[in-house]
């Protein structure tokens, strides 16, 4: 068959030295959004209950207009490390995952650093990729323990709404900002079983975020709508459908590959968390793998795609609600924008 890519087969990974999830912490703004409160502040004509059948949220949960994202992420990141013990100094990294961040320079990680007060210069560093970026920064902190790192915060998501389309029906009602933060550790067991992560430049212009200097380069837009409405109409979604059957292939692909490192077959996978783009690529997902919505859990009616935030947020949640226990063997599954994605086996 000809085609214009492939997904490359699995390396064999030199990792002896394991990690685990030692504590988890996530934080919803108080602020609730409900899809009627957007329909009447824009003059839609849309009806509420046509919203949550075609993407799946009913309400999300809005930051204030004077955070940043750092102040998101430092409430979760201060219960993560305060639930295990430990102070931000005794962390060898801390990686954030977020959509725009503070500032293009210096990197969000370092203000969270700030704002925790840490007094020792440990490695602070984004690492970007959108919806995916939380399973990249597993992946790497897993190999940064492997070398001899003790301790490594990831905080994901932040403020997402701000920068979203109010008229868009594809955006406008897609979006909630949230913030979920995990503290990996050395472990002497093995509970990262598998990853796999891929990137496909075919879809690169599906969902995107653009940058500044797009924005600024058209100065026909700028001068027509203002430069906050351009900056504030800053992602971009196509129609999702044309990229269905490679939601599917990836799926089937990134599912072969962490099971057959990992050992294990479907059966005996316990749980099975995926990236909530939206309703359908949730269900899709689910689908391509076989499992029954039982077998997953769903945030995204009530706090809406928090982007970086939704694996972590289902993590927590699932700790807290009872939905996760020891010995269970999770599955995590992300979508993410150009399209980028993987998966991985991790058993609690």
């Amino acid at each position: 068959m000809n085609r214009l890519y492939y997904f490359p087969k699995r390396k064999r990974k030199a990792i002896y030295r394991y990690c685990k999830i030692l504590s988890t912490e996530s934080f919803i703004p108080d602020r609730v959004v409900e899809n009627k409160e957007i329909i009447e502040n824009n003059h839609m004509t849309f009806k509420s209950d046509a919203i949550v059948k075609s993407i799946g949220v009913e309400r999300r949960h809005i930051a204030q207009n004077n955070e940043d994202d750092s102040d998101l992420l430092l409430k979760s990141a201060k219960g993560c490390l305060k639930k295990f013990g430990i102070l931000p100094d005794d962390l060898s990294r801390i990686i954030v995952n977020k959509f725009m961040g503070d500032n293009l320079l210096p990197m969000t990680a370092s203000r969270l650093q700030s704002k925790l007060g840490s007094k020792t210069a440990v490695h602070a560093f984004d690492i970007d990729g959108g919806t995916s970026s939380f399973i990249y920064s597993v992946d790497v902190a897993s190999r940064f323990i492997n070398s001899g790192d003790d301790y490594i915060l990831i905080s994901s998501g932040g403020i997402h709404t701000k920068f979203a389309n109010k008229t868009d029906p594809r955006v406008a009602f897609l979006f909630g900002d949230a913030s979920a933060s995990i503290l990996l550790g050395y472990s002497q067991e093995k509970h990262i079983l598998s990853s796999y992560l891929y990137s496909n430049h075919r879809y690169i212009d599906l969902a995107k975020a653009k940058s500044p200097l797009s924005m600024t380069s058209k100065l026909e837009d700028v001068m027509k709508n203002g430069l906050m409405n351009t900056v504030l109409d800053s992602y971009k979604i196509d129609n999702w459908k044309i990229a269905e059957d490679f939601y599917r292939e990836a799926t089937a692909e990134v599912a072969e590959n962490i099971l057959e490192e990992s050992g294990l077959g479907m059966k005996d996978i316990d749980l099975v968390l995926v990236t909530e783009n939206n309703k359908r690529i949730w269900e899709l997902t689910l689908e391509t793998l076989g499992v029954g919505t039982e077998k997953s859990i769903s945030l995204i009616r009530d706090y809406g795609n928090t982007m970086s935030a939704m694996l972590p947020l289902l993590i927590d949640y699932g700790l807290r609600s009872g939905r996760i226990e020891e010995g269970m063997n999770i599955m995590m599954i992300s979508h993410g924008e150009g399209f980028s994605g993987g998966g991985l086996i991790y058993r609690v």
